[in-house]
């Protein structure tokens, strides 16, 4: 898939506003009501990865089934290179500074971030790796949603209830910092306009400045104001990003250089910015410095995460160009 510039923008987007949050709320301890109105970003940042996800992922998946079929465990494989290696070289460096006792924790919260099980409320993760929930949400969504992507006759009417169900789910039961409801809702929204033409087409026949506008102020203000019309997000968000292809101005910002620097090592940002963003008097020793985080970033995103992916596409090419069992075949093909 050709690179999208403006989707590379929200990225950076997406994950500045987690570092803003997290370095204005905690870090360097700012006056109110700074920190109250900052508070907001890191959640906004998520969801806006969420929908960017669920867009971009289904993208995938329905160029992959034109070109012949859905390859299971190709997508998998793809999935497996890209998330855990700069996972995993995380969890390593934690443990390393755990041992110079830079920071403490219990390494069991490192297990439970690998089982990607932050976003169930039933297992332990502290600070060092409680920002996983969200990878936890992505993985749950992804190990169901290929599958039924190769079952399904009318994908555009399951997205649409699955929305619903979730968002009623999310205004009926307790409320939560995190909630997993709101969550796939917003990668089911991004799903739902990489499936339907129909949607695409009605948020470029109504993209405006103004609309833009106020869908940002209906993803900016309810979490400060009124929680619960965050229900309005999976809705508002995906029209944030896919009406700025309509709108020049958004368009040229969003597919600036820098931005798309940001956007293109985000992940590997939004990893590492969780052991340098924290409240300084956690560290033992002190709190590292500051101008470290963009070389650790670009070390796990030059030496770990595109290498990696790269191996990982062409793992998915040989599983793919693999004879295949009759029943794998059949489901391959429907």
């Amino acid at each position: 898939m050709q690179r999208d510039r403006l989707i590379d923008g929200y990225r950076g987007v997406a994950v500045l506003c987690v570092v803003a949050s997290h370095a204005l709320g905690y870090h360097f301890g700012t006056p109110p009501p700074i920190p109250r109105l900052a508070q907001p970003l890191a959640e906004i940042g998520v969801q806006i990865f969420f929908v960017i996800s669920g867009y971009i992922i289904t993208t995938l998946l329905l160029k992959e089934e034109a070109r012949g079929g859905i390859s299971i465990p190709a997508f998998y494989a793809r999935r497996a290179f890209r998330i855990l290696p700069p996972l995993f070289a995380y969890f390593i460096g934690l443990l390393l500074l755990r041992r110079l006792g830079v920071i403490t924790f219990n390494p069991s919260t490192i297990a439970n971030s690998a089982l990607f099980t932050c976003n169930t409320g039933l297992t332990d993760c502290e600070w060092w790796v409680a920002h996983t929930w969200s990878l936890a949400v992505e993985e749950q969504f992804y190990l169901a949603w290929p599958l039924l992507l190769t079952i399904l006759p009318r994908r555009t009417g399951f997205l649409v209830g699955l929305i619903a169900v979730l968002l009623t789910a999310y205004l009926l039961l307790p409320a939560h910092d995190h909630s997993n409801w709101l969550a796939f809702a917003c990668i089911a929204a991004g799903a739902l306009y990489a499936c339907n033409d129909d949607v695409k087409a009605w948020i470029a026949k109504h993209a405006s400045y103004w609309a833009w506008l106020v869908a940002a102020a209906a993803v900016f203000l309810p979490p400060l104001e009124a929680p619960r019309l965050q229900v309005l997000t999976p809705l508002a968000v995906p029209y944030i990003l896919f009406a700025s292809r309509e709108l020049p101005l958004i368009r040229r910002v969003l597919e600036s250089t820098p931005l798309n620097a940001v956007g293109l090592c985000s992940y590997s940002l939004y990893l590492w910015q969780q052991l340098f963003l924290t409240w300084t008097d956690v560290y033992p020793l002190g709190p590292p410095p500051i101008m470290l985080l963009p070389v650790v970033v670009a070390a796990s995103y030059f030496l770990i995460e595109k290498p990696c992916a790269r191996i990982g596409h062409r793992v998915s090419n040989w599983i793919k160009a693999r004879p295949l069992h009759p029943a794998q075949a059949d489901l391959d093909l429907r």
